[in-house]
C-alpha cells in the first residue's frame, strides 16, 4: 500500500468517495471545484496496484491548530489499514508545519482514541472549526458528531472570537 500526496488526477476518485457519504450526513458535500482547488491538502492511499483505496485531508487553521477532514476509505479497503495509515500521514504533516494541536469532528472516535486524540467536550472549544464548517452545516442546531483534539486546546483563534489575526503573529512570532 502506498500513501502519498494527492494530485489533480486523483480529484475524481476523491470527490466521489467524499460524497457517497454526503446523504446520510456522515460527510460534508463537497462541489468537485472544492475538491480541485484543496487538493493539495490531501492524502491519498492506493493499493500496491495502483487502485484508489481512501483520502483525508489536512486543514491548516494557523500555527496553532490544523484539523483532519474527509477521511474516508473505500468499503471494500475496510480493514486493510488504510485509514491508520492516512491518518498518521495527516499526524506527520502537521507536525512538519510545527502545529501540535490537530482537531478532528466525527461520528466513530473509537478510532482516533488509537492515535492519540481525546474527547473535546464543548465543541466551542475549537471556535475556529466552528466558524469555517458548522454555520453552513445542516446538522448545526442538532450536531451527532464528537469533537476531538490531539495536542493540547489552543487558547488562540483566528477565525472565531478569541483572538485577532494581528495579536496571533504578535503571539506566535
Amino acid at each position: 500500500m502506498l500513501v502519498r500526496k494527492a494530485r489533480l488526477q486523483d480529484a475524481s476518485n476523491v470527490y466521489d468517495l467524499v460524497n457517497s457519504l454526503s446523504g446520510d450526513g456522515t460527510l460534508l458535500k463537497r462541489a468537485f471545484a472544492e475538491i480541485c482547488e484543496n487538493i493539495r491538502d490531501f492524502i491519498v492511499a492506493e493499493s500496491d496496484a495502483g487502485v484508489f483505496l481512501g483520502c483525508g485531508a489536512l486543514h491548516l487553521y494557523g500555527p496553532h491548530l490544523s484539523e483532519v477532514r474527509s477521511i474516508v476509505v473505500m468499503p471494500e479497503a475496510k480493514g486493510q489499514g488504510a485509514g491508520g495509515r492516512i491518518l498518521n500521514a495527516l499526524i506527520d504533516e502537521a507536525e512538519e508545519h510545527g502545529i501540535h494541536s490537530v482537531c478532528l469532528f466525527t461520528r466513530i472516535p473509537d478510532f482516533f482514541f488509537k492515535y492519540g486524540f481525546r474527547t473535546v467536550e464543548e465543541k466551542t472549544e475549537l471556535p475556529d472549526k466552528i466558524f469555517k464548517d458548522c454555520q453552513t452545516c445542516p446538522r448545526l442546531h442538532r450536531c451527532d458528531e464528537v469533537a476531538m483534539v490531539r495536542g493540547r486546546i489552543p487558547r488562540i483563534s483566528i477565525l472565531g472570537p478569541r483572538i485577532e489575526a494581528e495579536q496571533l503573529v504578535r503571539i506566535s512570532g
